[in-house]
């Protein structure tokens, strides 16, 4: 029953941190799907949860981009099947990231005290490009929006790449901090 309630809980703590991640995102700089942006946070909180609490978040990081894609976003132009697709996508391009640099032996993301910060780096870098890949192919087979791909997967790729560390970033430094604070 325990293992079941931190099941639960961990995923709303998924399914928070990328909802919070899309709202700041939207305050700070806007969101347009034909165009994206340069701080796209949710990537960021995507991969930290991933990272954080494994796999088993998959379901409250997938409801969360279904959820803010159609709440906050409104970005899939009226065709749910597509803006589906795209939203679980969304969700799993981290953890494909994460496998496929753990098989090719290039980090090991397992234990989280042992991560290298240069290795979150690449997993950032390397998620941008998987993520902005994925959703070039979706949007542009949909056939609602008007896509220029260089702008598209510029605007995507540096958007995911300046979101995921801004937010793995500040929660590896604020984090210990405000721990730290609390404690004494």
């Amino acid at each position: 029953m325990e293992s079941y309630k931190e099941l639960v809980t961990n995923n709303l703590i998924a399914f928070a941190a990328v909802f919070l991640a899309s709202i700041a995102m939207i305050n700070l700089s806007g969101y347009d799907v034909e165009v994206g942006t340069y701080l796209y946070l949710p990537i960021g909180a995507k991969i930290l949860v991933f990272l954080l609490f494994g796999r088993q978040v998959l379901l409250g990081v997938i409801a969360s981009c279904v959820f803010c894609g159609v709440v906050l976003f409104d970005s899939w132009g009226g065709n749910i099947v597509f803006g589906a697709i795209g939203a679980m996508f969304g969700a799993i391009i981290p953890l494909i990231s994460i496998w496929i640099l753990e098989k090719l032996k290039l980090a090991n993301y397992s234990e989280f005290k042992n991560i290298n910060f240069r290795h979150i780096l690449f997993l950032i870098f390397f998620t941008a490009i998987l993520h902005s890949l994925s959703r070039f192919f979706i949007y542009a087979k949909s056939a609602v929006f008007t896509i220029n791909p260089v702008d598209f997967l510029s605007h995507y790729i540096v958007g995911d790449i300046i979101g995921g560390i801004v937010v793995i970033w500040t929660i590896l430094k604020v984090l210990p901090y405000v721990v730290s604070a609390a404690k004494a």
